[in-house]
């Protein structure tokens, strides 16, 4: 949930009005529901009959889920690289990337961006004995830690303010608490859930000179998950596949029509029994069957099918089209719209990338360093089957124009995650060798030497 005010001033009754506003708010009944379709919870569900003897399968096919996954995992699949000129600067930042396992929290922002729209990443500061302040973070779960990011209400409209808040049972004493956390650029304003409101409890200071909060939006600030769109077609979707298999059991369950012959209940036996039903020329026997037009329910399915494919940009991977293109233009073009999707992904999660540097160099600078955030450039991958060969191949090319530098050209290479590491690592194995040939020239001089 986003806010816009004016100058707010931390406050119990700044809080208690952010969550009051928060609870009641739409976004989080859309969070909740969001979650439940992608958890396979979809409306058919919950849908009940008056007739408690008719069939009601609640079958789900779970185009949500698979809208998200095949989106995150070909925007984020590959690792995000990152480069500079400054050596040290990057090696550092690595540091702590690889503290904080970066390339997995990456993933779960993007996949918590997909299903509700927008995520939250917190950052903060752990000391163990007399080392420096280790600099962590980790994205929080929507559906258990809920934010409010305020903002300014000028036209610059900066993130002034944010609040974490999330309720707490206590197992022993089953006593119910709601924690709050109120973040601004300097201080961070720890309340609990009292009878009568909300309580401070700590107030701390911190180092990253700004908000500790970062928001994650997916494709733009309006916050709509990957699979909105197309919620009502999986329903439609869901209830056609599931009245087919109702439909199925009616079929099996159907009645039989005698006519001609009054038979008891003993006759019936009899006849089920021998398998035989006797009637006269007059007689008929028949199954009470409703006729059900197949043709028409699978054109639906299907056109529903397309349609969730279409609207949502992501493509079904089944479709015989990819397998019959008749080359990679062609598939690229059936593309089009997932990579449009995926350009805007990135564009918006970049956006909290250089904020989670700019945030991680403010505690740098505390410690002593003077770094640029703007020294580091991010790159983002698609995660699509590549001709590795191809790709060295074109690089290689490229190397001889000097058009791009090295560093560059490594980032490209889908077997280097990170370029600045793998630049040391042949830095150090052409010293090496450089060591080794000139020991070998060393003992053949002495040999030449010893010969004369």
């Amino acid at each position: 949930m986003d806010i816009r005010m004016n100058d707010p001033e931390p406050s119990v009754g700044l809080v208690k009005a952010l969550i009051d506003a928060h609870k009641s708010s739409e976004d989080l009944k859309k969070e909740k529901t969001n979650q439940s379709y992608y958890d396979g919870h979809h409306a058919i569900m919950e849908r009940v009959f008056d007739d408690k003897d008719k069939p009601n399968n609640r079958i789900v096919t779970n185009f949500c889920k698979y809208i998200t996954d095949i989106s995150t995992g070909y925007f984020i699949g590959d690792p995000i690289s990152y480069s500079s000129d400054a050596d040290k600067y990057l090696e550092k930042l690595q540091e702590i990337f690889n503290l904080n396992d970066e390339q997995y929290v990456n993933a779960r922002l993007a996949k918590y961006a997909s299903v509700y729209g927008r995520a939250a990443e917190i950052m903060y500061t752990v000391k163990e004995n007399d080392e420096k302040a280790k600099v962590k973070f980790t994205a929080l779960d929507p559906g258990e830690q809920y934010c409010v990011f305020i903002y300014s209400a000028n036209v610059e409209s900066d993130l002034i303010m944010a609040l974490r808040y999330y309720e707490h049972s206590d197992i022993l004493s089953n006593k119910k608490e709601t924690h709050a956390f109120l973040y601004t650029d300097k201080r961070i304003y720890h309340y609990v859930s009292t009878e009568g409101g909300f309580a401070l409890r700590s107030d701390d200071e911190h180092f990253f000179s700004d908000v500790p909060l970062t928001p994650y939006y997916n494709k733009s600030e309006t916050a709509v998950g990957d699979f909105e769109s197309v919620m009502t077609l999986n329903d439609a979707y869901n209830s056609l596949q599931s009245d087919d298999v109702d439909e199925s059991e009616y079929s099996n369950d159907a009645y039989l029509i005698i006519a001609g012959l009054e038979a008891d209940e003993k006759d019936v036996k009899e006849m089920k029994s021998r398998r035989v039903i006797e009637v006269d020329n007059e007689g008929q026997v028949q199954w009470l069957t409703k006729d059900i037009n197949d043709t028409w329910k699978e054109n639906m399915k299907t056109r529903i099918h397309k349609d969730i494919h279409k609207i949502s940009g992501v493509p079904d991977m089944t479709d015989e089209s990819f397998s019959s293109a008749a080359s990679g233009i062609s598939i690229q073009y059936k593309l089009t719209p997932f990579e449009d999707n995926r350009a805007a992904k990135e564009r918006s999660f970049k956006k909290g990338l250089q904020r989670r540097i700019k945030l991680i160099t403010s505690i740098l600078s505390v410690q002593g360093s003077d770094y640029d955030p703007n020294d580091i450039s991010i790159r983002f991958s698609k995660n699509l089957p590549t001709d590795d060969q191809a790709v060295v191949n074109q690089a290689t090319a490229v190397l001889g124009t000097r058009l791009v530098s090295r560093d560059t050209l490594r980032a490209t290479l889908p077997m280097v995650e990170d370029p600045a590491k793998e630049r040391e690592k042949l830095e150090a194995e052409e010293a090496e060798d450089l060591e080794r040939f000139s020991l070998d020239d060393h003992i053949d001089e002495k040999d030449e030497e010893d010969g004369d």
